[in-house]
């Protein structure tokens, strides 16, 4: 093994460590997240939009949605791990949870290698006058949409999006939607073939 690969197995290992008490939780989640069951994806439409829904009706300013949301992770980390002994002691943590457990690690040291990469890439090389000038051109035109669309709003599609994704990819749903495309397409290309002959 390099001396990378070592790191990273290190770095896995202490992430499953630290993640430990909510292991439970997280597998969880995971079957959620991934649509295990059919009603799964209503599940998560519908806890969304009912959170979005309260914020709404709240108005909350930014600063004291932070807050709130700051109050309440402190909260939840620190009385969690006692809660889910509770509600999960029934629950025999077996070897396909721990493959679970371990998939979902994995998953989460990539997301933060990948996230880590692309922090250097952006914030610490050289950039070309090219790739600043898209970047820019990208974060106006998001600034400007912010600007005109209610940013609550945007935010809802933004976590809708975040929390329906690994379902998506799981289901294969976007494999379907481009191979139907593609064969409408394609369908479209040998009727205009036909015409031209």
């Amino acid at each position: 093994m390099t001396t990378s690969q070592v790191d990273q197995k290190r770095a896995l290992n202490k992430l499953k460590h630290d993640l430990e008490p909510f292991r439970t939780a997280i597998v969880s989640a995971y079957g959620v997240l991934t649509w295990e069951k059919n009603y799964y994806p209503g599940v998560v439409f519908g806890s969304i939009s009912i959170i979005y829904l309260v914020l709404w009706f709240m108005d909350l300013s930014v600063i004291t949605m932070l807050s709130l949301l700051a109050l309440l992770t402190t909260v939840l980390d620190y009385v969690f791990p006692t809660i889910s002994r509770l509600l999960f002691s029934g629950v025999n943590w077996d070897g396909d949870h721990e493959a679970k457990f371990e998939e979902v690690c994995g998953q989460m040291h990539s997301i933060k290698a990948n996230l880590g990469v692309w922090y250097e890439y952006l914030f610490k090389e050289r950039k070309s006058t090219v790739f600043v000038i898209m970047i820019s051109v990208v974060l106006l035109a998001l600034a400007w949409i912010g600007a005109i669309v209610n940013n609550l709003l945007l935010m809802y599609i933004g976590t809708l999006l975040i929390a329906m994704w690994p379902g998506l990819q799981e289901k294969d749903v976007f494999k379907g939607i481009t191979q139907k495309a593609s064969k409408i397409i394609n369908e479209k290309i040998q009727c205009g073939k036909r015409k031209l002959q």
